[in-house]
């Protein structure tokens, strides 16, 4: 968008309409930061002063392209969920039933885990559930590429504060 945003701006990063952002600017609504400047055209914010905003606001209200950052809760299910299959992948014998269950587990977060932010954590964990995607796989066939993916998971947990 470049260094300043005005109410069009704001309207298209959002993809809302001017006359809804200009309404919320009058209202004081919705929290939106008071403006960096007015000029004769309008009111401008620079970047680093409303982009967060933006982006907040867009998770907030559920407007399309927003995406937040994984949840402790969702790092941590998908976390526990790979080593899960992954100890019963290494079992004597195995159970077909059982790794498919635990498979099928771990597929329950993929719409979860491919909606949150395209940021470090959010990579790594479509990355740590990538080898169950294909629904049609027996689980018994991906023990080498769960095996090979959890030091993912130390990855997420390096990669969370909040840990």
């Amino acid at each position: 968008m470049g260094d300043f945003y005005g109410i069009a701006e704001i309207a298209d990063a959002m993809g809302l309409s001017r006359q809804l952002v200009a309404v919320w600017r009058k209202r004081r609504s919705h929290g939106i930061p008071e403006p960096d400047a007015e000029l004769a055209s309008g009111p401008i914010w620079r970047r680093e002063t409303v982009e967060p905003w933006i982006e907040r606001t867009r998770g907030r209200l559920g407007l399309a392209g927003a995406r937040e950052s994984a949840s402790r809760s969702l790092r941590l299910r998908t976390c526990r969920r790979v080593l899960r299959l992954a100890a019963l992948m290494l079992e004597e014998p195995q159970r077909p039933r059982v790794l498919n269950d635990a498979a099928d587990q771990l597929r329950d977060l993929i719409h979860e885990v491919d909606q949150t932010a395209d940021d470090v954590v959010g990579a790594l964990l479509r990355e740590l559930i990538e080898p169950v995607r294909d629904p049609d796989v027996p689980a018994e066939l991906l023990r080498v590429p769960v095996i090979e993916s959890l030091p993912l998971v130390t990855a997420v947990a390096r990669n969370s504060p909040d840990w």
